[in-house]
Protein backbone atom coordinates (compact mmCIF):
# COMPACT_ATOMS: atom_id res chain seq x y z
CA UNK A 1 0.00 0.00 0.00
CA UNK A 2 1.25 3.45 -0.88
CA UNK A 3 1.58 6.07 1.87
CA UNK A 4 -0.96 8.95 1.78
CA UNK A 5 1.80 11.55 1.77
CA UNK A 6 4.23 12.67 -0.85
CA UNK A 7 7.69 11.80 0.44
CA UNK A 8 8.88 14.78 -1.56
CA UNK A 9 7.87 18.31 -0.74
CA UNK A 10 4.11 18.38 -0.04
CA UNK A 11 4.35 19.84 3.47
CA UNK A 12 7.21 22.12 2.43
CA UNK A 13 5.16 23.57 -0.45
CA UNK A 14 2.29 24.22 1.92
CA UNK A 15 4.64 25.90 4.40
CA UNK A 16 6.00 28.17 1.67
CA UNK A 17 2.46 29.03 0.60
CA UNK A 18 1.66 30.06 4.18
CA UNK A 19 4.78 32.25 4.24
CA UNK A 20 3.67 34.02 1.05
CA UNK A 21 0.18 34.47 2.49
CA UNK A 22 1.62 35.96 5.69
CA UNK A 23 3.86 38.34 3.78
CA UNK A 24 1.08 39.59 1.54
CA UNK A 25 -1.33 39.92 4.48
CA UNK A 26 1.18 41.86 6.54
CA UNK A 27 2.02 44.12 3.61
CA UNK A 28 -1.64 44.86 2.93
CA UNK A 29 -2.36 45.54 6.60
CA UNK A 30 0.60 47.87 7.00
CA UNK A 31 -0.35 49.67 3.81
CA UNK A 32 -3.86 50.17 5.20
CA UNK A 33 -2.30 51.44 8.44
CA UNK A 34 -0.20 53.90 6.41
CA UNK A 35 -3.32 55.26 4.73
CA UNK A 36 -5.18 55.50 8.05
CA UNK A 37 -2.25 57.54 9.45
CA UNK A 38 -3.51 60.55 7.53
CA UNK A 39 -6.69 60.36 9.64
CA UNK A 40 -5.41 59.35 13.05
CA UNK A 41 -1.92 58.35 14.13
CA UNK A 42 -3.31 56.45 17.12
CA UNK A 43 -5.66 54.42 14.92
CA UNK A 44 -2.84 53.77 12.42
CA UNK A 45 -0.56 52.50 15.20
CA UNK A 46 -3.37 50.30 16.52
CA UNK A 47 -3.97 48.82 13.06
CA UNK A 48 -0.24 48.32 12.53
CA UNK A 49 0.31 46.65 15.90
CA UNK A 50 -2.75 44.42 15.39
CA UNK A 51 -1.40 43.47 11.95
CA UNK A 52 2.02 42.60 13.37
CA UNK A 53 0.57 40.60 16.25
CA UNK A 54 -1.88 38.83 13.95
CA UNK A 55 0.86 37.96 11.49
CA UNK A 56 3.11 36.70 14.28
CA UNK A 57 0.29 34.52 15.62
CA UNK A 58 -0.44 33.12 12.17
CA UNK A 59 3.28 32.49 11.62
CA UNK A 60 3.49 30.61 14.90
CA UNK A 61 0.44 28.54 13.95
CA UNK A 62 1.91 27.87 10.49
CA UNK A 63 5.08 26.48 12.06
CA UNK A 64 3.07 24.30 14.44
CA UNK A 65 0.81 23.22 11.60
CA UNK A 66 3.80 22.23 9.47
CA UNK A 67 5.21 20.11 12.29
CA UNK A 68 1.94 18.41 13.15
CA UNK A 69 1.06 17.84 9.49
CA UNK A 70 4.46 16.33 8.81
CA UNK A 71 4.14 14.00 11.81
CA UNK A 72 0.52 13.11 11.03
CA UNK A 73 1.27 12.30 7.40
CA UNK A 74 4.09 9.98 8.37
CA UNK A 75 1.90 8.34 11.04
CA UNK A 76 -1.06 8.16 8.60
CA UNK A 77 -3.34 10.16 10.91
CA UNK A 78 -5.87 12.86 9.88
CA UNK A 79 -4.48 16.38 9.54
CA UNK A 80 -5.75 19.95 9.78
CA UNK A 81 -7.71 22.30 11.96
CA UNK A 82 -9.34 25.70 11.49
CA UNK A 83 -7.17 28.02 13.61
CA UNK A 84 -4.90 29.35 10.87
CA UNK A 85 -7.71 30.05 8.37
CA UNK A 86 -9.61 31.83 11.16
CA UNK A 87 -6.65 34.12 11.86
CA UNK A 88 -6.15 34.78 8.13
CA UNK A 89 -9.80 35.82 7.98
CA UNK A 90 -9.34 38.13 10.97
CA UNK A 91 -6.23 39.72 9.40
CA UNK A 92 -8.10 40.24 6.12
CA UNK A 93 -11.02 41.77 7.99
CA UNK A 94 -8.65 44.10 9.85
CA UNK A 95 -7.16 45.24 6.55
CA UNK A 96 -10.62 45.77 5.06
CA UNK A 97 -11.80 47.82 8.04
CA UNK A 98 -8.69 50.00 7.86
CA UNK A 99 -9.18 50.58 4.14
CA UNK A 100 -12.89 51.28 4.66
CA UNK A 101 -12.08 53.88 7.33
CA UNK A 102 -9.67 55.56 4.96
CA UNK A 103 -12.11 55.61 2.05
CA UNK A 104 -15.03 56.74 4.21
CA UNK A 105 -13.11 59.70 5.58
CA UNK A 106 -11.68 60.87 2.25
Amino acid sequence: MLPPWDPGLQAERTGLAWQRTLLSGLTSSLLAARFVASLSVVLAVAVGVAALLGTAAIGWLAILRFRTTHQALHAERPVGDGRAPLLITALTLLTAVGALLYVASS
